[in-house]
């Protein structure tokens, strides 16, 4: 597959949020960013895009430090700024809790290893106002799915969601409860009262089928490899870097290919694409990468086509070559790249719209020709 494609057809917002989606900038993308700017920017059309993608906080001081011709008005300066800060305290805060629950786990002696944003914020973006968090991830066997439930409920958190209009925690029925269990291979998000106006409230999301094969073996293999380590001054297990990559692919592959994130419009986000490239900048700075390795390991847990489809498209997006180091995966066939649905229908389905158009697009449901069985999101839609 072509992995590169003409940004120059691109509007000046999606080639802004392509650029700026980056914790750290050279100073070819700098110029860039102050040439978009200077040209002129939509600044609401900018705004709802870079939230759809969840990077708006990520893009914020690198819009206004760039601003030198004082393009962006004062007020879009201080609804980005605002979002930034709120973000920073929202993650304080959630951090803090985050420090409490590893305790918890430790001391009843529940292996539930952290992913994604709880290791990717403190120890790769590390200012807390970059990255966007809407839960806590665990990752934790499929046996103690009762016990982790049982022990946060004793930490006054409860099933359920919250309530925007009501200002509060709504409990889901038990029928929901399992048939979330059985098809979404997490339990339905666990949600506690947080007493900060900026989060509301704290959830916790547990994950115990990472490919939703049902039969967990990944998951298995990946709790199996983990490693004890001291994380926020608590002995704690932690996925291995190869692991955790994988980790990243298999859980943006899955949200890719899978009809229900195309209702929660969280098919395509910028911000997983963004975390994977960061995530490999970061280990491999720390001489933690090994591409033979990584490939070697992403056939032992099925991997091939999750690893294959982030980096493909990250490349896409990044203008990156990164593809050129998993030629050991041996993809001849690459029509996975453009298909989705088995999970939901039975059957693959092909994309209509490229992926590029659906990227770019605020909502991907006109794709769906029929709807699945089972829906998990019934009230998003």
């Amino acid at each position: 597959m072509q992995s590169v494609f003409d940004q120059s057809t691109l509007s000046n917002e999606q080639r802004l949020l392509l650029l700026s989606s980056r914790i750290q900038l050279n100073e070819q993308e700098e110029e860039s960013i102050r040439a978009l700017l200077k040209d002129g920017i939509d600044m609401p059309k900018l705004i709802g895009l870079a939230s759809r993608h969840k990077v708006l906080q990520l893009m914020t001081p690198h819009l206004i430090r760039l601003d030198d011709e004082k393009s962006m008005t004062t007020t879009y300066k201080f609804l980005l700024h605002y979002h930034y800060i709120g973000n920073r305290q929202k993650n304080v805060e959630r951090f803090k809790e985050f420090k409490r629950l590893l305790q918890t786990f430790r001391n009843a002696k529940l292996k539930a290893v952290p992913l994604k944003g709880a290791i990717l914020t403190p120890l790769v973006y590390k200012d807390y106002g970059l990255r966007m968090m809407s839960d806590l991830d665990f990752l934790i066997h499929p046996d103690d799915r009762k016990s982790a439930s049982s022990l946060l409920k004793k930490e006054g958190f409860i099933i359920g969601k919250y309530d925007w209009a009501a200002d509060q925690e709504i409990p889901i029925e038990r029928e929901e409860e399992m048939m979330w269990r059985m098809n979404a291979g997490n339990l339905y998000s666990h949600i506690k009262r947080s007493g900060e106006d900026f989060l509301k409230v704290h959830r916790v999301d547990f994950s115990y089928d990472v490919e939703l094969k049902k039969n967990y073996e990944a998951t298995n293999a990946l709790l199996d490899a983990a490693e004890e380590k001291s994380f926020f001054q608590t002995d704690v297990y932690l996925l291995q870097p190869l692991d955790f990559l994988i980790h990243l692919a298999f859980h943006l592959y899955k949200e890719a290919t899978n009809v229900q994130y195309v209702y929660l419009h969280a098919d395509l986000n910028l911000i997983k694409f963004c975390d994977v490239r960061e995530y490999v900048m970061f280990v491999e700075e720390q001489n933690q990468l090994d591409w033979h390795a990584l490939q070697v390991r992403a056939k032992e847990l099925g991997a091939e086509k999750a690893l294959f489809y982030t980096f493909t498209f990250l490349d896409l997006l990044y203008q990156t070559n990164y593809i050129d180091q998993l030629k050991q995966l041996d993809m001849s066939d690459q029509s996975f790249l453009e298909a989705y649905g088995e999970n939901d229908f039975g059957s693959l389905k092909i994309w209509k719209k490229s992926f590029v158009e659906r990227f770019f697009s605020l909502d991907n449901r006109d794709e769906l020709e029929e709807e699945p069985a089972i829906q998990l999101f019934p009230e998003r839609q």
